[in-house]
């Protein structure tokens, strides 16, 4: 690991703050990357708007990247609904510069990041493995299946070691995009009442950001990978019941209703994302509970609300 620099983008997002601070605590060699660089950073953190395809190279040269760790970019389609064609600059451009400088460069391993988003709908299908045809219905969730593409293309024909992580509903503490747990806490609170569309084409898969680094460290780690894409999920469905009776452990004044007239926010028109393959070639198994993982989020909730 002494010969290892990992480069993390998206410093400031939920996901790759979360992986930074796990790399920091297990010694690893750590340079960082977003927009603006943070004030009193343990590590070197440098600037990049993507998609710039320059900076990757300049960073890999200054600092002797070895891995990279690329959840930066739009993270999720609720982001610039008006500017689709900046979701595709920043999500495909990025990702392409980046495979590229793998490329040119030799990079021992890269992770990049795709969504459950990118299956589309599939109301027919039980069970979405990594071989389920994507059909991504929104212009984010075609970004990532385009991600998708490129690193097995990548791989294919050039060799170049990379591997997508499709995330489910990641939540926890830093999550500020819309999220059906943090706004039940929040609303829970302030004595309100929590309401959102169950739909039952749809499914919600929550995942606790500690397990999705979990998962990202074993794809960095491992020796080698079978697959260039693998499901990071919980393994289940949620009901918004289910929700409700985790945040009520915590919070035994919360209450989530449904309502035909709300949102579904977070659903997804898919059935349970298996995560066999991870399980099998990573090791991967969620360990937090929704009940443990909405004590967490708690805490960070009543901090930002100043409780």
């Amino acid at each position: 690991m002494s010969s290892e620099t990992i480069l993390v983008t998206g410093l400031g997002g939920l996901i790759g703050q979360a992986v930074a601070q796990r790399l920091l605590k297990g010694g690893r060699n750590l340079v960082g990357m977003d927009q603006r660089v943070p004030a009193h950073s343990p590590f070197p953190v440098i600037t990049h708007d993507l998609p710039d395809p320059q900076r990757w190279h300049e960073a890999i040269r200054r600092f002797g990247i070895t891995h990279v760790v690329h959840p930066g970019g739009v993270s999720g389609p609720m982001l610039l609904r008006d500017a689709p064609a900046r979701v595709s600059d920043i999500n495909i451009g990025g990702v392409a510069g980046l495979l590229e400088a793998a490329r040119i460069h030799g990079l021992r391993r890269v992770v990049c990041f795709s969504s459950v988003v990118a299956y589309g709908e599939h109301p027919g299908l039980p069970v979405i493995t990594e071989d389920t045809v994507l059909k991504p219905q929104t212009v984010y969730g075609a970004t990532k299946a385009a991600g998708d593409a490129l690193i097995s293309a990548y791989h294919a024909q050039h060799g170049v070691d990379a591997v997508s992580l499709r995330v489910a509903g990641c939540y926890g503490p830093g999550r500020v995009t819309d999220c059906v747990i943090r706004t039940t806490l929040e609303n829970g609170l302030q004595g309100r009442v929590t309401r959102f569309r169950e739909d039952p084409t749809r499914t919600r898969q929550f995942v606790y950001v500690d397990d999705v680094v979990d998962a990202v460290i074993a794809a960095l780690d491992t020796p080698t990978l079978a697959l260039r894409s693998y499901n990071i999920g919980p393994g289940a469905t949620h009901t918004l019941a289910d929700v409700e009776a985790a945040v009520r452990q915590c919070l035994p004044a919360a209450r989530l209703e449904a309502d035909p007239q709300a949102s579904a926010l977070n659903s997804f028109g898919i059935g349970l994302m298996s995560i066999e393959a991870a399980r099998r070639d990573l090791g991967f198994s969620p360990r937090v509970s929704l009940a443990e993982g909405a004590s967490h989020t708690l805490r960070w909730v009543r901090e930002r609300m100043g409780l």
